[in-house]
């Protein structure tokens, strides 16, 4: 009766350490092996700019893209009017946010962004006659804007803000962005003279 017993409670003892370990390798099997990809798509803030240096400042993985927008930033929509936009895009945890707009330039000229850009800590940026620099978590580019319907002497301001950096990589990136904003509401937004001039390329760091 004794063995019997025995082996009646080693086998309970062997029913319930499987019965555990099927359990954890579902549990195992069910759980996600790894954080989902974060899907940025190929253009973005209401379809105006690439997506491509958006998802190479955002990380890989993470919490999923999403982006929203206020004012104008595609001069293709039929609603589009004359007005500073701002945009934000969201992914893996991190943001990345684009700002423009055109104000009287007498209060703060191009001199004044060439002598911010000379500053310690900044790094200048060139896009031709378009100039900016990079300091701390921001990307700020300017042209001269006198747009075309008014005559008046302005200044184009675009911002990209991502997060404090000195890569150069990352600077890089930022630059491109503002430079592609720049192009598209210089051009097709307020109509600047001589937006058409304002280089394709990458802009020009250092």
């Amino acid at each position: 009766m004794e063995k019997r017993r025995r082996r009646f409670t080693m086998w309970i003892a062997l029913a319930v350490v499987s019965a555990l370990a099927i359990a954890g390798v579902v549990a195992w099997q069910m759980w996600p092996s790894e954080e989902a990809a974060v899907a940025v798509p190929s253009r973005v803030c209401d379809d105006a700019l690439p997506g491509t240096d958006v998802k190479a400042l955002l990380p890989e993985k993470g919490k999923q893209f999403s982006q929203w927008h206020t004012g104008v930033f595609n001069p293709e929509e039929p609603y589009t009017k004359g007005e500073p936009g701002t945009c934000k895009v969201y992914g893996g945890g991190e943001s990345v946010t684009i700002k423009h707009s055109l104000y009287a330039g007498e209060s703060y000229t191009m001199k004044d962004v060439a002598h911010n850009a000379s500053a310690t800590g900044a790094t200048r940026i060139v896009l031709g006659e378009a100039q900016g620099y990079h300091k701390e978590d921001t990307v700020y580019l300017f042209t001269n804007c006198s747009p075309k319907q008014s005559g008046t002497e302005s200044l184009l301001e675009v911002d990209v803000t991502y997060q404090k950096t000195t890569a150069r990589t990352a600077i890089q990136r930022m630059a491109n962005l503002a430079a592609d904003t720049l192009r598209l509401e210089a051009r097709k937004l307020w109509a600047c003279d001589g937006a058409d001039a304002l280089p394709n390329s990458a802009p020009k760091l250092g």
